[in-house]
Order: C-alpha cells, then structure tokens, then sequence
C-alpha cells in the first residue's frame, strides 16, 4: 500500500472478508479514444450482487494540483460508465480532515456487505 490511508481501507475489507485487488490494472478510453491504463486503489467485488467496485481514495485532496488530477480521473471513470454511487466508491482527506476508520467500514457495509 502506498499510503496509511490505504493500509486502514485494506484492513477493513479483509476484517470483513471482502475480496480486493490492490491496484489492479484497468484500461479505460480517453475522450479522444486513445486508451490508457490506470490503476484504481482498490477493486473490489460485492459477492452478494456479484458486482465489481472500483475505490480510489483521494488522500492530498488541500494540494491543488493533486485535487486538479483527480478531477481529471473522475472524469475520466465517468467517460468509461464509471460512476461515484454505481460501481465507484471514492474517500478523500485533507491534512485538517484525515481518513475516518468508523466511514470506512460504513460505506464498505454500504456497497460491498
């Protein structure tokens, strides 16, 4: 794992035995149809409904640069059908706003139980 963040989403989908692939890679169209391939942080399969979501957690989001970036792959999921509240799940944190573990496992219940 990259991040600390990332650690504590890992551990709570394996504390609630929910199948992951860390950044695993996921070719998507750009809006000019060229292809690139992206890592999301976590793939991860809700087997009840036997769907696939991806989760990116966005960890520097009071860097603007980092913010512009990610607005830019949000964009670029969007483009390719992935949507926040459908098959994309996405945390973010500041440095006054970290990760909360207790969110974590509330959306993780949410989308993946």
């Amino acid at each position: 794992m990259r991040s600390k963040s990332e650690n504590i989403i890992a551990d709570t989908l394996y504390r609630m035995s929910i199948p992951y692939r860390y950044e695993f890679p996921l070719e998507l169209k750009t809006e000019d149809g060229r292809r690139i391939k992206l890592h999301p942080d976590f793939c991860c399969l809700n087997l009840r409904m036997r769907q696939e979501f991806y989760w990116e957690h966005f960890g520097m989001m009071d860097n603007s640069d980092y913010a512009e970036q990610a607005v830019g792959k949000l964009s670029l999921y969007a483009h390719n059908g992935i949507f926040p509240g459908r098959n994309l799940i996405i945390t973010t944190e500041t440095s006054k706003q970290p990760l909360s573990t207790k969110l974590i496992e509330k959306i993780a219940r949410e989308f993946l139980a």
